[in-house]
């Protein structure tokens, strides 16, 4: 499955959302939430988190299996360092990468 990394978040007015004068993008939001700890140990294995962290922060389009892309979207829906501003579009953006 392709997953388009540098779609943006938009602020409720639609404008980019930017921290640090940088653009937050899909390929930044999913390579910290892969990136971070998890509780629940539904996370990847330290490794794979790590690489797969990289590919999706310094790529612009990703080619993903089924499997690394359901663990990704189970690591979104209980994330909790996010507000649900942020995840509620991470979710959309991969609800339309399924289709």
């Amino acid at each position: 499955m392709k997953l388009n990394l540098k779609q943006t978040f938009k602020n409720l007015k639609g404008e980019d959302v930017k921290v640090e004068n940088e653009t937050l993008t899909l390929g930044i939001i999913l390579a910290n939430i892969v990136l971070a700890p998890h509780k629940d140990k539904n996370g990847f294995r330290p490794l794979k988190s790590w690489e797969l962290g990289k590919k999706l922060y310094e790529n612009d389009i990703i080619e993903l299996d089924m499997s690394d892309f359901i663990q990704i979207k189970e690591l979104v829906e209980n994330h909790e360092n996010y507000f649900p501003f942020i995840l509620g579009q991470v979710l959309e953006m991969l609800i339309k990468a399924e289709k």
